[in-house]
């Protein structure tokens, strides 16, 4: 069990390597992310939660297999079809409630983080390519 970990471990102890400025953001992205919990059962919830286990999965692969590089973000990029649908959701969620307040902060870092990481892909694909830690 404790060898199964150990890539997820190791992505999370490259991401404290990560300089200090950036910490706040990569605390508050899974933050706002994991905080579907408290909206359990809604379905825009369950969305965000099995989303983010997906691109926390990829990610972890990706980290796993070419170390901490720009490439890694991708995992993100499951975010797409969610936050499309999501923006749709909001018609159908009373304004001003906290689970609109949420998805509006989730949709918002979401698409930042989705923005850092399409500079990041083209950087790697222009042969930035080396791990950063």
């Amino acid at each position: 069990m404790l060898y199964t970990m150990k890539p997820l471990g190791d992505f999370v102890r490259n991401i404290f390597k990560t300089p200090m400025v950036w910490w706040p953001w990569m605390a508050g992205l899974p933050l706002i992310n994991l905080s579907s919990i408290f909206f359990l059962p809604r379905t825009e919830a369950w969305v965000v939660l099995g989303t983010g286990l997906l691109a926390a999965t990829i990610m972890t692969v990706l980290h796993a297999k070419l170390g901490y590089v720009r490439l890694v973000g991708i995992g993100h990029f499951v975010w797409i079809p969610m936050l499309i649908w999501l923006v749709f959701r909001l018609d159908h969620i009373p304004e001003g409630t906290l689970l609109c307040n949420w998805l509006l902060i989730l949709i918002a870092m979401d698409t930042v983080s989705l923005l850092i990481d399409i500079v990041d892909l083209v950087r790697y694909l222009l042969g930035d390519r080396t791990p950063r830690f």
